[in-house]
Formats: C-alpha cells, structure tokens, sequence
C-alpha cells in the first residue's frame, strides 16, 4: 500500500468515539489527506494548463527544456520542503493517534457494551421474550403458573431471582440455561440451539444486560437471612397451604358439576341477543351489522344509541341472570340498559360507554361463557377424573406432610442447637431444595421429602456421605460448584450445573448445610 492508500485506511478505520468527537490524532491525519489531495489537484490543474500552453507553442519535444540550475534548485527544493512539511505532519500525527488509540478502543467498547446492554433489556422485558414475567422486572426473582406434573394440579412455581446468578454460575452456564431451560419447570428453552426463538447474539445481550443489574456482593449476602426465613416459614405454613390448594381443587370440582345447570340458565342467550338485535321489531341498523346483517324493519330508538328501546331492557335481564348463576361472573354482568340514556354504563378507566358498545361487548362475553360451560358439561366425565386424582393427591399429602423437618431430631444427628438446626433447614430450602428436593419449587405440598433429588442428585441414604467421605472436601464443592467435566469427591463428574455457594453464603452456613445434608 502507497502512504496515501495507508492514510485513507487509518482515516476510514477511525470511528466516531462514544461521544460522537473526533480525537487529535485522527484530526491531524485528515488534515494530511486534505493537503496531499490538494497538492496532488493542484499539480493535476497546472499540468492541464502546461499542456494547453503547448499546444498553442511549440511541442515539448521542440521546446526549450528547464534550465539544470533551476530544475536542482528553485523546483527541487520546492519538493523537498513539501516533503518535509508532510514528514514533520505525520510524525506527529501517527504517534498522537498511536497514543489515543487505546482510549478510542476502550470508548469504542463501552459504547457497544451500552448498546448491547440496551437490547437485552429489551429482550428480557414483558415487550421481548418476556423473562420479565416470571423473572421479576428487575431479576429479583418472581412466580410462574404451572401445572404440576403427577397430580396434575395448578400451582405457583417459585422462580430464582437472577440480579445475583453470576455469584453462582459462570458466563457458558448462564448461556445454557438460557437456551436449553429446565425441562419439567416453567423455564423454557430460549436458544435457537435449543429449540427456542433466540439468536446467539440476542442471548449474549441479554446475559450483558443481567450482568449491568447484579447486586452487590454484600446485598447477594443480606439476602440469605431474608431466603433462610422465608423458607422456614414455608415449612411451618406447609399444612395451611396445603389446605388452601384442595380448597381450591374441591371448588373447581363443584364448578365443573355445576357447569350443565349454569348452561341450561345461560345457555340460549348468545342466540337470544343475536335474534333481538336483527328481527323485526327488534333491530336497528346498528345493531344488526353487529350481528353482520341489515335491519328492514327497525324499532324506535329515543336516545339515539344503537339499541331498540324494546331490546335494552331484555338486555339488562339476561347480564343480571348470568351475574346470579355463573360462578364469579363479573365485569360486563353488571352493565344495565336504559332507553333514555345512550351511556348507561362506563369502561374500565371510569368514562362513558356508549349503550352499543357494552351490548356487543356483553355478547362476545357470553358467547365464551357460554362455550365453556358447553365443553365443561359435555366432558365433565374427564375432568372430573383429573380434579378428583389431584384431590387425592393433595389430601394424602396433607397427611404424609412431606416438607415438614423434626428440628429436634435433626438437632440431635448433626449435633447442634435446634436454633442451628432450623437455620440448617432454612438454608437448605433456600438454596439447595431448588435442584436436590423433587417438587419444592411447585409448594410445601408436591415435596417428596428432603434431599430426594430432581435437577440435582438424590441426597438420601447416606449419599453425600458416600461421595464425599471428607467433611471438609464436601464442604469446599459446596463452597465452589462443580465444573464441567471436573472431577470431585468420589467417582463424581461435573456437570457444570451445581451453583458455587462461596460468594453469597458464610463458611459457617455453608457448614451448617452440609452437615444437614450428610443427615439426609
């Protein structure tokens, strides 16, 4: 490459800094590109005018040639302080711009970071891939409905919070749980990899974005006396929550038996609302193209509404019916019509509705309400088998009590207080149960029992004994997580997806946590 083709490289590779200026250096070098096009214009010009000059002489070959005191002199030295004016420009300019390039790369960096920092707020908001939604609009950890596999009953799933993930996993184990999920859990898989609708690049931004809202380590470690509470509490609340949940599962169950009486009530006014707004006597234009038909004979209208004055009161019964006999009927239920007034009712925001509006709203209302009492009743056989074998799930539940943790007992095998031991089982819960208790996450009532295993392996029978016969070797792999393909304890293999607990817990929790697990 000439030295112009190296100077309009460097120029062209200069981007615009974070703050849209433009350093010295890269300053310096234009000004050597806009001289040396300037020279090389101006030597283009005077030779278009030397050879128009010749052509009205004599020709070159016949002209008299520059003198050699001239040619070595006047117009040598000419060239040569060019040259050294050029020289001087850039032995200054390419050092400066050597100097500032650093800062221009960091500034460069930065202002890509915050793009992308940018974007995977985006996409983690309920406007992206809506992370947001279980996550918690800040990642500090939130609930998703989810239907728990073996008893088939709806529940809340408990969902980490992620402004601290990075205390616990690295970056690579970031990324797969973002793009492969957790099968069995509400957490989909997200990458493109992983069947899921996320580009490489858009789960880069995202993890970027997480990590710009991380915690401190000091506040990741408030939290564990918060989590350690919580999760005594659960345990204690794990009969009342229980109880909630077949309170809940029974309603549903007289719900779906009463599905064919609530559609004998209802069933026939999605029709008979369609018949009085395009019948005879009964319609008006407006209220016929709701229906997608014309009106030829329309009914007297006073207030002008859309709804013939003989159609608003029928109107007013039918929502009222439907409010008295299907179960938590609300909302368009309670709109009323009257023939003198054209906004009887208001919307959700408290404004005037008009009359025409609350009628097709109540029509659409009722033509689901009605749907769905129908598939209720005409399969009520079925699902009247599924609440049923989820009852019984949940009332022998209430009786095995399967989260509930004797402290005193477990005070007695580890060896501590029963203060120390409820803290153990705090802890545990709060930050173990999640992969190495099946169905915690799903409530106190699907735990199978402490340590019996899901993401995570089984504890039981001695297991983590087992696989670390050195207190203190299990105590450091809780301290620091697994690694992919790293040995640990005996016969173990990392998987990566075993947390490091060092940075958020103490030695002395940590402590406690294994010796409750070596109880299990």
């Amino acid at each position: 490459m000439n030295l112009t083709g190296f100077i309009l490289a460097a120029e062209s590779s200069e981007p615009a800094s974070a703050g849209g200026g433009i350093g010295i250096g890269a300053a310096a070098l234009s000004i050597a590109v806009v001289l040396l096009l300037a020279w090389m214009g101006f030597l283009y010009v005077n030779s278009r005018r030397t050879r128009a000059a010749t052509q009205e002489t004599a020709p070159p070959n016949l002209s008299q040639p520059i003198s050699d005191d001239e040619l070595e002199n006047a117009k040598l030295t000419r060239v040569l302080r060019a040259a050294l004016f050029g020289s001087i420009l850039l032995a200054v300019a390419l050092p400066w711009y050597a100097i500032n390039e650093p800062d221009r790369q960091a500034e460069a960096a930065d202002m890509f970071l915050e793009e992308d920092i940018e974007a995977g707020e985006h996409f983690f908001s309920l406007d992206g891939f809506q992370c947001a939604a279980c996550h918690g609009p800040d990642a500090g950890g939130g609930s998703a409905e989810f239907t728990e596999a073996r008893s088939g009953v709806g529940t809340v799933w408990a969902v980490p919070s992620l402004n601290d993930i990075f205390f616990r996993y690295s970056d690579d184990e970031v990324r797969h749980w973002i793009e492969f999920g957790r099968a069995g859990t509400p957490m989909p898989a997200n990458g493109l990899e992983g069947g899921g609708a996320m580009t490489v690049q858009e789960v880069d931004q995202v993890i970027e974005y997480l990590r710009s809202i991380q915690v401190s380590q000091a506040d990741a470690f408030d939290k564990s006396e918060t989590a350690t509470a919580l999760a005594i509490k659960a345990i204690e609340g794990g009969a009342d929550a229980t109880q909630l949940l077949i309170e809940k599962q029974e309603a549903e169950i007289v719900l779906v038996k009463d599905a064919s009486n609530q559609r004998a009530v209802v069933g026939t006014f999605p029709d008979d609302i369609k018949d009085l707004f395009q019948s005879d006597g009964t319609c008006t234009e407006e209220s016929a193209a709701l229906v997608g038909t014309t009106c030829d004979n329309p009914a007297s209208d006073t207030d002008k509404d859309g709804l013939a004055d003989s159609v608003e009161g029928p109107l007013t019964r039918m929502a009222r019916v439907t409010l008295e006999t299907v179960t938590d009927a609300s909302g368009v239920y309670s709109y009323s019509f009257d023939p003198g007034n054209a906004f009887t009712n208001t919307d959700a925001d408290r404004n005037a509705l008009p009359d025409l509006d609350a009628a097709e709203e109540l029509l659409t209302t009722l033509g689901t309400e009605v749907l769905l009492l129908t598939v209720t009743a005409d399969r009520e056989e079925d699902f009247l088998k599924g609440l049923n074998d989820g009852l019984a799930f949940l009332e022998a539940a209430a009786v095995t009590e399967l989260w509930d943790v004797d402290y005193d007992a477990k005070a007695s095998e580890m060896g501590v207080s029963v203060e120390e031991a409820m803290e153990a089982a705090g802890l545990f819960n709060g930050y173990c149960a999640r992969c190495h208790t099946g169905g915690y996450s799903a409530g106190a009532a699907f735990e199978q029992g402490a340590g019996t295993g899901a993401w995570g392996p089984s504890l039981l029978a001695g297991r983590a004994v087992s696989q670390f016969p050195d207190f203190d070797e299990h105590v450091g792999f809780v301290i620091s997580g697994s690694t992919d393909s790293k040995r640990y304890g005996v016969n173990g293999l990392g998987t990566g997806r075993m947390p490091s607990f060092g940075q958020i817990l103490s030695e002395s929790q940590i402590t406690l946590i294994v010796m409750y697990e070596r109880t299990l």
